[in-house]
């Protein structure tokens, strides 16, 4: 008795690094998990009306549709939670790969370092206080007068 074996169409698991589109990657994921676009959007409602996701979280059909052909090119982070919720996927990898946790942690960077400079304004004597204060004032002259196109007197 011979049997025939028929291949089984899967689709090939790829993380996150082989796409260079957040809609590119949530689509391998869906279909690596066997969903369809139905299931995932029933899956977020359940996730809605169970209050572990914001009501902005809710996608249609045509959103989804449109987010993995790419027609959305900076998806709503309420969307993306919930689809990393459905897809059981960290939401910070979603956000990193839609381009906010880098834009994110730069930002949180840039305060951190700014907070630590204004620390040590407190062993400052004053008149080191008065100078970064004076600096501060050219710093913004200067700016202001960047964009300043009237024709200079003198």
């Amino acid at each position: 008795m011979t049997m025939k074996n028929a291949p089984v169409s899967k689709t090939k698991l790829q993380g996150p690094d082989d796409f260079s589109t957040v809609w590119g990657y949530l689509k391998s994921v869906r279909e690596a998990k066997g969903f369809t676009i139905r299931i995932v959007i029933d899956l977020i409602n359940k996730a809605v009306s169970e209050e572990k996701l914001e009501p902005q979280a809710a996608i249609s059909r045509g959103y989804l549709s449109n987010l993995e052909s790419g027609k959305y090119l900076h998806p709503s982070p309420f969307k993306l939670k919930g689809l990393a919720v459905a897809y059981n996927i960290p939401y910070e990898l979603l956000l990193n790969k839609a381009g906010y946790w880098d834009k994110t942690s730069k930002k949180v960077k840039e305060d951190a370092t700014f907070t630590l400079m204004l620390k040590e304004v407190q062993d400052m004597t004053v008149r080191e206080r008065q100078t970064v204060l004076d600096y501060i004032e050219y710093v913004k002259s200067r700016r202001n007068k960047k964009y300043d196109k009237s024709p200079k007197k003198g």
